[in-house]
């Protein structure tokens, strides 16, 4: 049995609540009226087994949710796109390269000044802490320790 509902009530969130018949709509489902305007996206499957209600939220701009309090509801069939491979995945050269078209490790090292490199004339354990680490504060305690306190 396939999913058949109808708007019930308004939620505290100004989104919908619609009872249904036949098996839950998935997280994300897209939910219209029978035939016609799209509501929104399902957020949440509540109540008991035999009575559930579906929490359609975020409603999409121009719906009018007292409107459409008693409407029969139905599932929105997904929009068919282009068929991809798994070596296409979807942005997946949005990862893997910066704006510029080069492999992001070489954008980052030419942003920073070309990779590794140590400052002239700088010595580890000179300046104001004398050689501790950057994450101690010669007390005991870490500087970036979420408060964890001593370790």
């Amino acid at each position: 049995m396939t999913f058949s509902g109808r708007v019930e009530n308004i939620s505290h969130m100004r989104g919908l609540l619609v009872s249904f018949e036949g098996r839950s709509p998935n997280l994300g489902d897209t939910i219209r009226v029978k035939g016609g305007k799209v509501l929104g996206r399902v957020d949440t499957v509540l109540g008991p087994v035999d009575s559930g209600l579906v929490h359609v939220f975020p409603i999409l701009r121009g719906v009018e949710v007292e409107r459409a309090i008693g409407s029969p509801v139905e599932i929105a069939p997904r929009k068919s796109g282009n068929k991809r491979t798994h070596g296409e995945a979807r942005g997946r050269e949005k990862y893997q390269r910066g704006r510029s078209g080069k492999p992001r490790g070489q954008v980052n090292r030419a942003r920073n000044g070309g990779g590794r490199k140590k400052r002239e004339g700088t010595n580890r354990n000179s300046g104001p802490r004398g050689g501790r680490g950057q994450k101690s504060n010669g007390r005991g305690a870490r500087r970036h320790s979420r408060g964890r306190g001593r370790r």
